[in-house]
């Protein structure tokens, strides 16, 4: 499996950047245009490298192992209890296009009910053939709907 498969991908890199996610990562994406981009293993410098100067962007390319640790293993929506507590939950599939599915399932719904329609049994699902993906779209759409907050360093 290529490098740039095992990471999330560069759109996801800088959403994650411009929400506000400084975790530091083993990967970056270097990007100096459309044409010219590529992810490596960057091993963290004492000394700052000249060449970042000229014009190079450096996104953290995050692989799955550290995207789970962004993301909370519950979620309290604050509404409609018992039905309020949702719990992480990855699946993998045999599709390609979608392979892994990254959802957040009510803790209060029975197992037999998982397919009934008049239960609230998630709030929402991101899914990729790339698990990074998957879970990067996850952390955005928790962050865009304040679902849970970035830090503050």
């Amino acid at each position: 499996m290529k490098l740039s498969e095992e990471v999330c991908s560069l759109e996801m890199a800088i959403k994650l950047k411009e929400l506000g996610i400084l975790e530091e990562s083993v990967f970056v994406w270097e990007y100096v245009d459309e044409k010219c981009y590529g992810v490596k293993f960057i091993p963290h410098a004492v000394v700052p490298n000249p060449i970042f100067e000229h014009g190079i962007k450096i996104y953290p390319a995050y692989n799955a192992s550290e995207l789970i640790n962004i993301l909370p293993p519950c979620i309290d929506i604050k509404t409609d209890c018992p039905f309020n507590y949702f719990w992480l939950q990855i699946e993998k599939r045999t599709a390609e296009n979608i392979k892994y599915i990254v959802r957040y399932l009510c803790d209060s719904i029975p197992g037999e009910e998982i397919n009934n329609p008049h239960f609230k049994v998630q709030f929402t699902h991101t899914y990729s053939s790339n698990l990074s993906d998957a879970l990067a779209k996850m952390i955005i759409y928790l962050i865009e709907e304040k679902l849970i907050e970035i830090p503050k360093d």
